[in-house]
């Protein structure tokens, strides 16, 4: 199952890729990023397990309450830094557009989605091969896979068409928010129910692809500022 879920995630990642930055996808460097947020990913997982949750950990932050937001904030934050560190190097490096910063960003984001979703829709396949799910709900489950990738693109793709602007440290901070909130959602489908949760998801995934979308042809840049 795991071997399926890799072209029905890349499917799904290059459709979200193709919906908002559509005239990047042949550059060499637009895939290079989708890979290095695949890595990405990967990075920000492992030290969430092996230094994060430690910390907090030693901290003293319960699990419960209050503290749940606090962790959810710490990894939000791991994540979108780590997805848009590779984005940052290549635009600080090179002189790119603010509508490469966007497109850059975005394919950083779609990567580490791209990993989120394979192993989201690895599990539901799972669950359908122990036949503990229906075809038709094992089908709805996979294509729901569809707004984490869409939420990990938006979040990315707005943190880079902050940068050049002067906002990055906004950018990020509202990124930040956003996973938190989407994050907690997802956590909290053991109260709201499957259906309700899975919902709820998806709405706030697609308002912000949508919204992130509206920022694509504005490529006009106010006097730079100082980052932040």
């Amino acid at each position: 199952m795991q071997l399926l879920a890799v072209p029905i995630a890349a499917a799904l990642t290059f459709l979200a890729l193709l919906l908002l930055v559509r005239q990047y996808v042949r550059q060499p460097t637009f895939w290079i990023l989708v890979a290095l947020g695949y890595i990405a990913a990967y990075i920000a997982q492992w030290t969430g397990r092996t230094v994060w949750d430690p910390l907090t950990f030693d901290l003293g932050i319960p699990q419960a309450g209050a503290g749940i937001v606090v962790n959810m904030l710490g990894r939000a934050f791991l994540a979108e830094a780590f997805k848009f560190a590779p984005v940052l190097v290549i635009g600080l490096m090179t002189e790119i557009s603010p509508r490469d910063w966007f497109a850059y960003g975005a394919a950083a984001g779609a990567g580490f989605g791209f990993f989120v979703s394979r192993q989201l829709i690895a599990f539901s396949l799972e669950v359908y091969r122990l036949a503990l799910s229906t075809p038709a709900l094992t089908l709805l489950s996979v294509l729901l896979k569809f707004f984490p990738i869409l939420a990990q693109t938006a979040t990315t793709a707005f943190v880079a068409w902050a940068m050049p602007r002067g906002w990055l440290v906004r950018g990020l901070l509202l990124a930040t928010a956003a996973q938190t909130v989407l994050g907690l959602v997802e956590r909290g489908q053991a109260t709201l129910g499957m259906a309700l949760g899975s919902l709820l998801f998806a709405l706030i995934a697609l308002f912000l692809f949508l919204y992130v979308w509206t920022l694509r042809d504005r490529a006009a840049v106010p006097s730079r500022q100082p980052a932040g």
